[in-house]
């Protein structure tokens, strides 16, 4: 069983990790009480079960049922102290003028932000078919008002059939230069997550490289734009250590429930409905109708894939690190 020890003596690094926490999409917590801790919290997502208990001493436990979901928990600590190992924080490169900023969202998520701006989103992170999916949507002042009236909100509150009736309106709105799309089929990410985990680095850091590449993206596109925002999903650094010669200058906002912005609504919109495009692809290309998420049905399509098309196959349609793999 994955686990790791962290030190977090101040109150403030204890809240705000709770807080990141309870914010990880796709995980539902309870919090339970325990002896010597501040607090205990126990969670469920699609790939199994996760557990933070942050004892009143300073030590931060976490254990996963999977590397996988241990590595988003200590990717949302960043550079805190770690009693033990634990993936290295990221730095930015010397002379790199980005900034990151955090603190002008309020509880919601929804930052006071004026101006053009670029948001982003993902899809596909818990699915065990399926690409990984990055989208960024550029937005202007007047395309705001359009987008909300169209009905553009986070595309998790919405069904695949509403998102894929919104996806052309959208387009309309902000227009096809205004989106950048960044599509990780299953093969390519399954190279990727390794070549990063052979250097110690995990989910979070290909999460926050495909980001950055789509805000690189619409930065040639657009070289005006100055500013950014995108989910908090790690180390606010992240992102920010990704970005090339066009980012530099940009001002990164990253937040926790960041899609109550409307451009990055829209960006998890474009990233949801190409996700759903790319598994119908697959699910014709194999002939097996191929489910969302991590879940039995999950198990059963992949051994009939399995038995249909062979084991091999299995890296051409799912994200191999998940710990369905070795449970087929």
């Amino acid at each position: 069983m994955p686990t790791a020890k962290y030190s977090l003596k101040a109150t403030t690094q204890r809240n705000q990790f709770k807080q990141a926490l309870q914010s990880l999409p796709g995980t539902t917590w309870s919090q339970k009480p325990e002896q010597y801790c501040d607090y205990r919290l126990d969670g469920k997502g699609g790939e199994g079960w996760l557990r933070a208990k942050q004892f009143t001493n300073g030590t931060l436990y976490l254990e996963a049922s999977s590397e996988a979901l241990l590595a988003q928990m200590t990717g949302l600590l960043g550079d805190s102290p770690a009693a033990s190992a634990a993936a290295p924080a990221a730095t930015g490169k010397p002379g790199r003028t980005s900034t990151s900023n955090k603190l002008t969202a309020n509880a919601s998520g929804l930052i006071d932000i004026q101006g053009t701006y670029i948001g982003t989103d993902e899809s596909g992170k818990g699915d065990y078919f399926g690409p990984l999916v990055i989208a960024g949507v550029l937005v202007t002042d007047a395309a705001k008002a359009p987008l909300l009236k169209l009905g553009v909100t986070d595309s998790k509150k919405l069904t695949d059939a509403l998102i894929a009736k919104l996806y052309q309106g959208l387009v309309d709105i902000v227009g096809e230069e205004a989106i950048a799309v960044i599509d990780l089929g299953p093969a390519k990410y399954n190279e990727l997550y390794d070549r990063l985990k052979s250097k110690g680095k995990n989910l979070n850091h290909l999460l926050a490289w495909g980001h950055a590449m789509a805000i690189e993206k619409l930065l040639e596109r657009f070289p005006d734009c100055n500013q950014a925002i995108a989910d908090q999903f790690g180390d606010e650094r992240y992102i920010v250590s990704q970005l090339q010669e066009k980012g530099k200058g940009i001002t990164l906002h990253q937040t926790p429930r960041a899609e109550a912005n409307i451009g990055v609504a829209a960006a998890s919109i474009v990233a949801r409905y190409r996700f759903t495009r790319h598994m119908q692809q697959l699910s014709e290309q194999f002939g097996i109708d191929l489910p969302f998420g991590a879940n039995p049905v999950v198990k059963q399509r992949a051994r009939a894939l399995i038995s249909r098309h062979g084991r091999e196959a299995l890296s051409q349609v799912a994200k191999l690190h998940f710990k369905t793999t070795a449970e087929l």
